[in-house]
């Protein structure tokens, strides 16, 4: 009798209510590991041109905007549609302008609040304490880095919160027969796709936790459920279509090449090895991968963790992943290979047949389970407090690219742009370079590669690399400008010319080439043309620097004073501290006799560092 007394304070002992404690490590610790990124910067890859120097974002909350152009809030730039996103950062925007620190804390929540929803979720298959360590583990894998610490990684982090809201409501049906939570899931499913395109892996990971939850076809109630959620994709697959890019081709190539990401990511998952903000594919870790896939799959087999445990994860980790594999996008030439920020979500499915196994073989009762549990909840969590800084800010993220993918072009082209946007051209020249010789089909790269040789003085060098451009592309109109600048500066305006009219009957408001065209003009003493040409200049934009100046020189050389004095005078207003201006306005004081204006002039010009006022003073105003 004393024995089956016990029994029932056993089985009640087993159930492992969780302690207020767990809840709060629960936030706690991923708060804790990841809070420093609340005080990083922009790391310039993706996050400026989506926010930092977005014109469109800056006009303010426009809900429209959100749905009729790409991920970067662009008309048919790029191939992503992410409506939901645009307009977190919409949001974000309205609350603290173009300050990283906002978007870095609204990145850190919702991470924190998938890693609470990813309890919720695991409950539905494993008792308390399992669930709340499974993912508190999952919170700090070490791929997590990539989508807490990088502002572009928005779109995982929501699909994660609203993939499994979905998923949760799901299961609650299954479990409840209610079809209230049915029909609660479909705002979420809608949700999931304007964050992330995979969203739509969704409905046949339903399908499939459905069937194996109840070993049969849906039912009527859901298959109507099921029917409404395929119009909601017909309806963001047309507006997807008319808001991006055309896009890349799928082809059997693409996804045999991108099939080693799965052992991959799945080693660097657990595996202290091979992080990169930009990975390319390396056979170390593929092989690793293999050998832990293996392993793992030796284990489930001998250990056969439940069926609709198992099945419903891997449904849960390929369905989002193996249809982007088969993808080929237009800018493959120059990325990386493969995304690890993406697996935040898939991956749960595979976490989710690891804690199977971990179930079946009672792993958690064992006395050395805490321990386990916590060696490598410090190791993960040490690892990605470290790992985290490496999108602190451009340099910390761009160095640890090149490092550890030298072979990315992107890398080193978009580490040499941002050394040119610092004024570091002979720094940046072969970060450039190694770019273009990288990817040596990326017209952008090139034409990068033409700034750079037209801003250090090598003319020839900026010609040979646009002409390579416009072999390829004829309207490209940085490298015509790029290339007509060049000749212009080694003397060739005829050439330099030819170059800026081409600009000019393609795009007739551009106004850096109406202004090059100008100074081509002017160089080539064909000064009635260069006149006209930067008097519609200041028709489109009066503003724009040194046109004035330029103009009211070219007055001044056919003699022309009181129009080029008036022209100095307006370039004086906008950059009052120009020295050439007064100089040349000093010119036209003299000629226009009123030489006591003339002298002030020179003076001033001498004062702002212009050497060729000197001998005026000097000559002609008494000193």
């Amino acid at each position: 009798m004393a024995n089956k007394k016990l029994k029932p304070a056993v089985a009640k002992k087993s159930v492992q209510k969780l302690k207020l404690w767990h809840y709060l490590l629960l936030v706690a610790i991923p708060a804790i590991i990841y809070g420093r990124t609340i005080f990083f910067d922009y790391v310039m890859h993706d996050d400026d041109k989506m926010i930092k120097e977005n014109p469109m974002l800056k006009e303010g909350f426009n809900l429209p905007l959100a749905f009729t152009t790409d991920a970067w809030f662009m008309d048919a730039r790029i191939e992503l549609y992410r409506p939901w996103q645009s307009i977190t950062y919409m949001i974000d925007y309205a609350i603290g302008k173009t300050n990283p620190a906002v978007y870095h804390v609204h990145n850190l929540i919702i991470f924190i609040l998938g890693v609470v929803l990813l309890f919720f979720f695991l409950q539905f298959y494993f008792k308390p304490l399992l669930a709340w360590a499974g993912a508190l583990l999952y919170g700090m894998n070490l791929l997590t880095p990539h989508v807490v610490g990088w502002i572009a990684a928005r779109g995982d982090l929501y699909l994660m919160v609203f993939g499994l809201s979905f998923l949760i409501l799901v299961q609650r049906y299954l479990k409840s027969g209610s079809a209230k939570s049915l029909w609660l899931a479909v705002p979420f499913f809608f949700m999931a796709l304007l964050t992330k395109e995979s969203a739509i892996a969704l409905l046949p990971i339903a399908f499939v936790m459905m069937y194996m939850e109840k070993k049969k076809m849906p039912d009527a109630v859901a298959w109507m459920w099921l029917g409404i959620n395929g119009v909601l994709f017909i309806v963001y697959f047309v507006l997807r279509g008319k808001a991006i890019a055309s896009a890349g081709n799928l082809a059997a190539l693409a996804f045999f090449h991108n099939l080693r990401s799965l052992p991959e990511e799945f080693f660097k998952m657990i595996i202290p090895l091979g992080f990169s903000v930009m990975p390319g594919y390396s056979i170390f870790w593929t092989l690793g991968g293999v050998v832990l896939l293996g392993i793992f799959g030796y284990l489930v087999w001998k250990n056969k963790p439940d069926q609709r445990i198992l099945i419903s994860g891997f449904a849960l980790w390929l369905a989002p992943l193996l249809p982007s594999m088969a993808y080929e996008p237009s800018f493959a030439g120059v990325a990386y290979d493969y995304l690890d920020h993406r697996a935040w979500f898939p991956y749960v499915g595979l976490w989710l047949i690891a804690l199977g196994l971990i179930d079946k073989i009672k792993f958690i009762n064992k006395a050395y389970a805490p321990v386990v549990f916590g060696s490598v909840l410090v190791i993960w969590s040490g690892v990605n407090l470290w790992r985290s800084g490496t999108y602190q800010n451009w340099e910390s993220y761009y160095s640890n690219a090149i490092y550890t993918n030298p072979g990315s072009g992107l890398a080193n082209l978009n580490y040499g742009s941002m050394l040119r946007d610092e004024g570091k051209w002979e720094e940046a020249l072969p970060y450039i370079e190694k770019g273009v010789q990288l990817s040596p089909d990326y017209t952008d790269a090139k034409v990068r590669l033409a700034e750079a040789y037209f801003n250090l003085k090598k003319y020839n060098e900026a010609i040979e690399i646009s002409n390579a451009v416009i072999a390829k592309e004829p309207k490209n109109l940085t490298a015509l400008q790029f290339r007509g600048s060049s000749y212009g500066a080694s003397g060739q305006t005829g050439e330099a010319a030819k170059d800026f009219k081409t600009i000019l009957e393609a795009d007739p408001t551009n106004t850096h080439g109406l202004f090059n065209l100008g100074v081509a003009y002017k160089e080539s003493n064909m000064l009635n043309e260069a006149i006209e040409t930067y008097s519609k200049l200041i028709s489109l934009q009066p503003d724009f620097p040194n046109v004035y100046f330029e103009r009211g020189f070219c007055y001044g050389k056919m003699g022309l004073f009181t129009q080029a004095k008036g022209d100095m005078d307006a370039s004086i207003k906008i950059q009052p501290t120009h020295g050439a201006s007064y100089f040349f306005r000093g010119r036209a004081w003299e000629a226009l006799g009123d030489p006591k204006s003339a002298c002030a002039d020179w003076k001033k010009a001498l004062e702002l560092g212009t050497k060729d006022a000197e001998p005026y003073i000097r000559d002609k105003c008494n000193q």
